[in-house]
């Protein structure tokens, strides 16, 4: 009987680890706003219609977007492999999406001439960047929960 509950005991402990485990490994609060408003950062950097601005804004936008990787890394203190077909997927879609906002935008500014579409389109990635960015952690959370069982 003893020998069952030592069992039943770790068992718990084993659980325990893994939801405290879980809370670190999914992003925290700081995040994907982060993450957000360096995408609409970036997008919102066209309006100056300036190709080396932009270019600078793309080494800023990669740089900024290392170095929030980093400070969550830093946080969390241990590295797993987050991209499985689930979570490949959330990022494949998010980049579309974004792409698909970012050339809508550019067509309207540019061709179209309708001034201040950048704008919109940069409120709407870092909308984008929330939405992906919450899923991507639900996604997690689940597959970390399907470990537990």
């Amino acid at each position: 009987m003893e020998n069952e509950n030592s069992v039943e005991e770790s068992l718990t402990a084993a659980i325990s680890g893994r939801e405290w485990l879980a809370q670190r490994l999914v992003a925290p609060w700081w995040y994907h706003p982060c993450l957000g408003l360096l995408a609409g950062a970036l997008t919102a950097v066209g309006i100056a219609r300036n190709g080396t601005f932009f270019a600078w804004a793309v080494v800023g936008y990669s740089i900024g977007c290392g170095l929030v990787m980093w400070a969550n890394q830093r946080r969390v203190g241990v590295s797993m492999r987050y991209f499985d077909r689930a979570m490949s997927s959330v990022f494949v879609a998010q980049v579309l999406c974004m792409a698909l906002v970012a050339a809508v935008a550019c067509w309207l500014e540019f061709s179209r001439n309708l001034r201040g579409a950048l704008l919109v389109a940069a409120l709407c990635e870092f909308g984008i960047t929330l939405l992906f960015g919450y899923w991507s952690d639900r996604v997690l959370r689940q597959r970390i929960v399907s470990l537990q069982r």
